[in-house]
């Protein structure tokens, strides 16, 4: 008995060891290619969302025309890339002005070596102030205090301010730079919805009808899953957003619409993006205006928080992306490592195409039921085909 189950245990140990290796040589693979595959995989998802508006012109049209399915696809994606990249520059020509650059001679902080001013009228420098300069023997301690803190909480907003200002210039310079993926990731979309038809016919002449129904449904249900996701977190983004602005309207801090957009393209990075979305806007209050204003701000927050995640979240996104709570994170963090914010940003489509994809393979449905939020077999099955969604 022993002699049999010593080899057997051998087997499992090293399959268990090649399964690691495999998936750190592929997650090393992944990051060192990332700026090939986050264009491709994002153009695969984006070809998947408009499939159906490409499908519906494509059959209402002459056949002589049919590829206005394809231009009207494209004209989708592009009208919605160009609005968002209008509130982005919005946004970030208000943080601009809001802090303006503090390096020059005429900013907010004094540079190393300046000349500082003392309330009296006095005045020091890093290296010429003398031992009388530098004595205040008309101020106690406690007036020493009491301009020491402003002071201090000046440079505080001063620095945030300075911090900020730099953000959004490095946002502006990023866009330009942004500018070829975004027409790579449009090409490859175009390209997709072309080659679309013939793959259909590439896949069917090359397997058989199991594998071919299987391939047709998986494309369905990711393709339908991932439309349900985008459209909920659309939805819970801007009605947490609506929920902050007039929330933080009624405290009187400004950059609304820098508070607004935040918190709707955070939303889209599920956990850690509500948690930064919410974050910043408090801190923000805390120098803008005083502790007590921060405090009132951050439990309002707090509030619009557990009430979406709690009541309105269920209630729009429902069971339609059945994933664990726990895979969320942890595929969140595992993608943000391989590729920055674009795998935060693609973590959950990500995961919920590997999910269905291995709940169509026969040796990878028990991993299919880790990823999911089901507890058997039979509650899989009914998400991964498509009346289940």
């Amino acid at each position: 008995m022993n002699d049999q189950t010593n080899p057997q245990r051998t087997r499992h140990s090293l399959l268990l060891l090649l399964g690691t290796i495999t998936v750190i040589l592929t997650g090393w693979a992944l990051h060192a290619t990332a700026a090939f595959m986050v264009p491709v995989v994002f153009s695969v998802f984006l070809a998947l969302l408009v499939a159906p508006l490409d499908r519906m012109v494509s059959e209402r049209v002459p056949d002589k025309v049919s590829w206005l399915g394809h231009l009207a696809a494209i004209g989708a994606v592009v009208v919605a890339l160009l609005v968002f990249a209008a509130m982005i520059w919005v946004a970030a020509q208000q943080v601009v002005e809001r802090f303006p650059d503090s390096s020059g001679s005429g900013g907010l902080l004094p540079q190393f070596g300046q000349e500082i001013r003392d309330p009296a009228g006095g005045s020091t420098s890093g290296a010429g102030a003398t031992g009388s300069d530098r004595a205040t023997p008309s101020y106690g301690m406690m007036e020493g205090l009491r301009e020491l803190l402003p002071d201090a909480g000046s440079t505080v907003v001063e620095n945030l301010g300075s911090w900020a200002s730099g953000i959004a210039m490095q946002i502006l310079r990023a866009a330009s730079s942004a500018l070829f993926a975004t027409v790579l990731v449009i090409f490859l979309t175009l390209i997709m919805l072309i080659e679309a038809p013939k793959w259909q016919k590439k896949v069917a002449a090359v397997s058989d009808g199991g594998t071919r129904q299987d391939v047709h449904e998986s494309t369905a249900v990711i393709a339908s899953l991932l439309r349900r996701y985008l459209l909920a977190r659309t939805i819970l983004g801007v009605l947490t957003a609506i929920l902050y602005v007039a929330w933080l309207w009624i405290f009187g801090i400004d950059l609304l619409v820098v508070w607004a957009l935040l918190t709707v393209l955070l939303n889209y990075i599920p956990t850690l993006g509500s948690l930064i979305s919410g974050v910043l806007p408090v801190l923000y209050a805390l120098v803008q205006k005083d502790p007590g204003t921060a405090v009132m701000v951050g439990a309002g927050i707090f509030a619009i928080e557990q009430v979406m995640g709690n009541y309105v979240d269920p209630r729009v996104q429902g069971r339609q992306v059945s994933l664990s709570s726990l895979v969320v994170l942890i595929t969140l963090l595992v993608w943000g490592w391989i590729w920055g914010i674009a795998g935060a940003v693609l973590a959950v489509p990500v995961t919920i195409a590997t999910m269905i994809i291995c709940a169509h393979i026969e040796s990878l449905r028990p991993f299919a039921l880790m990823l999911s939020n089901e507890t058997d077999m039979e509650g899989l099955d009914r998400r991964a085909s498509q009346s289940g969604g």
